[in-house]
């Protein structure tokens, strides 16, 4: 671990453009107007209100005693009456103390006098904190001191800024630091606390958890070590960025009515606030059932739902709910329509031309599908709203699969015995009472605990039955598509994407990847024993390496490398590493066509890839063609070629290309088309 730099940085002093200090500019006033009086060295005390509160060097202080031994006191002190008589020194208490030192030497009496100005006691802090600030950097806790001073006096940010010169934002964070425990501030002091990591500690309130969370991390660090960072994520635990799109679809106006506190960020660059993870997800839910319910009711749904994520048609939501949305049926005047549109968008010259030749498109399929959801389908199904990667997204004509299990007339059969569709005939069988249900859940639940703890420490030690155990329940993700029923300790799930990513890629079913899948997965599935279904014990008998192989197989149905797209920016790949350590290579799966890639960019990209390819040339004659000629034409060019857009590969070694002399002539048949 890095060691970290615990000193604490001298503060900064963030001024105003153009704008001298009022306090600085009345000081100065105030000072060149007051005649200099002699008081007695032994009439002098440091000033409460002086904000060095660090202790002087001790080397600094006997320098400057030798100073004024050799050559006199060369600056009057600024100093202000005490109550008690006395006078406090609020500027010079460097000097005061190198004199008190000269007195304890013998060189120099108390009874001395010593050269003074008297200012009033609103200006003995600007006195304080300006000639310390001229002198030498003052110690972020002395200006925090200050800062807290002025305050107190009843000084709100912006006055002291103007009173002293700084950015009302450098004083309200230095006010926020002014909130810190004292036990905190007294390290910083000391310099054993840094000020990031007391910016850090001020983004919570609670002086009492603030030193808490510090102790907490000097513990985990065995030292004052802990990055800000650190500490920050300590603090905001259990809460969301009020950026974050839960958040934004809530609203800041809803979480403060809610009772949510705002916890703001004041030293991040982006003024960061964070808020309660929880409510804002309660927030946010309550939200979503208000938006379902409103839209059954406008719309005319047999009923709705809500929840955070969007249902899917696998997984457990497939034993629940259907998503049965009808696809639109065209009228031949509506295809006709099509047809002509079609046509059109081909020859626009413009893409406002092509976006409202493409609305009118959206409308013909929208007024469709409009008398597809009859009021006998909306009968049957509802609407059910979710807030999916951070957009509000609603799925109409949802099913609920246990419908099915009603008679078609609509009556309830004995509850162990249903009608479904079809009149198939559903059987319940009541599971057997557990004789853990005569004692208190509680206990139950603490047992259990005890006894999956044991399991996992012997399992741990045998790789063996590990592996049989997972490969066993990912074959069940993959080859069987439904419910598993057989006890299962081990709570594992794979996502198989193969659906998702046969309905987004363009190659759609006969990608070459998707069939040499598909073909790999039949031939493996017939090797599998009668039976695998009911138990993972027959894997014990098979050879390791066979184990292994399949298991490696049913793996590659987990990776997702989809990139989502979220707040205008594109998430990057994951594939990248996986992609190194098989020495893959795209170009032997895929290659780009008119139909599977260039009929999706516009001609400007076209030529755009072209030109990549190593085509300039031809890049240039495309642009003068239609889109539809200039999709045929950039997949003919790089038909021969192995050339893939760099923004679906990692980093690859150049690839040989055709000069551009070669290729700057079109076909006959091109300059026909």
């Amino acid at each position: 671990m890095a060691e970290a730099n615990v000193k604490a940085k001298p503060a900064v002093k963030s001024t105003r453009a153009g704008k001298k200090a009022a306090a600085a500019q009345e000081l100065e006033t105030t000072l060149s107007q007051t005649a200099i009086v002699m008081v007695p060295l032994s009439a002098l005390e440091k000033s409460p209100l002086n904000v060095r509160t660090i202790p002087y060097p001790a080397d600094s202080v006997a320098e400057l005693a030798d100073s004024i031994a050799a050559l006199g006191l060369l600056h009057n002190l600024v100093v202000h009456t005490l109550p008690d008589g006395k006078y406090g020194v609020a500027a010079g208490g460097c000097r005061l103390a190198a004199m008190t030192l000269l007195a304890e030497r013998g060189d120099y009496a108390v009874s001395d006098t010593v050269p003074v100005k008297v200012v009033p006691d609103a200006l003995a802090v600007a006195a304080s904190m300006t000639e310390n600030g001229k002198r030498r950097d003052m110690h972020p806790a002395e200006q925090i001191a200050g800062f807290r001073t002025l305050a107190a006096e009843g000084k709100t940010p912006a006055q002291i800024g103007d009173l002293l010169g700084y950015s009302s934002r450098h004083v309200r964070r230095c006010l926020k630091l002014a909130g810190l425990a004292p036990a905190l501030l007294d390290e910083l002091a000391q310099d054993t606390l840094t000020l990031e990591q007391c910016q850090a500690l001020a983004l919570e309130d609670d002086p009492a958890r603030q030193v808490q969370v510090w102790e907490a991390a000097k513990q985990y660090y065995g030292g004052n070590h802990a990055p800000a960072s650190y500490l920050r994520s300590q603090i905001v635990s259990g809460e969301i960025l009020t950026g974050s799109a839960q958040f934004i679809f809530v609203g800041e106006a809803a979480y403060e009515a809610a009772g949510g506190v705002i916890r703001r960020d004041l030293f991040s660059d982006n003024d960061s606030a964070f808020a309660d993870r929880l409510l804002t997800e309660k927030l946010a839910l309550e939200k979503l059932e208000a938006e379902a319910q409103r839209l059954q009711k406008e719309e005319g749904w047999a009923w709705c739902g809500s929840r955070m994520d969007a249902l899917r048609n696998y997984g457990e939501d497939r034993n629940t709910w259907s998503l049965n949305m009808p696809e639109p049926e065209f009228s031949a005047d509506e295809e006709e329509q099509i047809r002509e549109l079609d046509a059109a968008i081909e020859g626009c010259a413009t893409c406002d031309d092509e976006n409202e030749l493409q609305q009118k498109l959206e409308d013909i399929e929208s007024a469709a599908l409009a008398r597809a959801l009859t009021p006998e389908f909306k009968a049957q199904h509802g609407v059910f709203v979710s807030l999916e990667y951070g957009d509000f997204v609603v799925q109409r004509g949802v099913f609920r699969v246990e419908e099915k299990t009603k008679n078609t007339s609509g009556d309830e059969q004995h509850p162990d015995t249903e009608a479904g569709h079809n009149n198939a005939e559903i059987t319940r069988i009541a599971p057997p009472s557990e004789k853990a249900d005569v004692f208190p859940a509680t206990l139950v639940k603490a047992m259990s605990s005890e006894r999956t703890l044991a399991v996992q420490a012997a399992l741990a030690g045998n790789a063996q039955v590990s592996v049989a155990l997972l490969t066993w329940n990912l074959c069940h993700a993959i080859f069987n598509m439904s419910y598993c029923k057989a006890p299962n300790p081990l709570k594992l799930s794979l996502t198989n994407s193969q659906y998702t990513l046969k309905n987004n890629s363009l190659s759609g079913e006969n990608g070459t990847a998707l069939v040499a899948m598909q073909t790999r997965a039949s031939e493996t599935e017939k090797t599998l024993p009668e039976g695998w279904k009911d138990s993972f014990t027959w894997l014990l008998d098979w050879p390791q390496e066979d184990v292994l192989k399949l298991l490696g197989f049913c793996v590659a149905f987990g990776i997702d490398g989809v990139q989502e797209r979220l707040y205008n920016r594109t998430a990057p790949s994951p594939l990248e590493p996986l992609e190194a350590a098989l020495d893959f290579d795209l170009r032997d799966w895929w290659q780009p066509t008119a139909a599977g890639y260039f009929c999706k960019l516009s001609k400007d990209q076209i030529g755009d890839a072209l030109a990549d390819a190593g085509f300039s040339g031809r890049a240039r004659d495309v642009a003068k063609m239609k889109r539809s000629d200039a999709t045929e034409a950039a997949a003919d060019t790089v038909s021969a070629t192995r050339w893939v857009p760099d923004w679906m590969t990692r980093p690859q070694p150049e690839a040989d290309v055709p000069a551009d002399n070669t290729d700057t002539t079109l076909t006959a048949a091109d300059h026909a088309a």
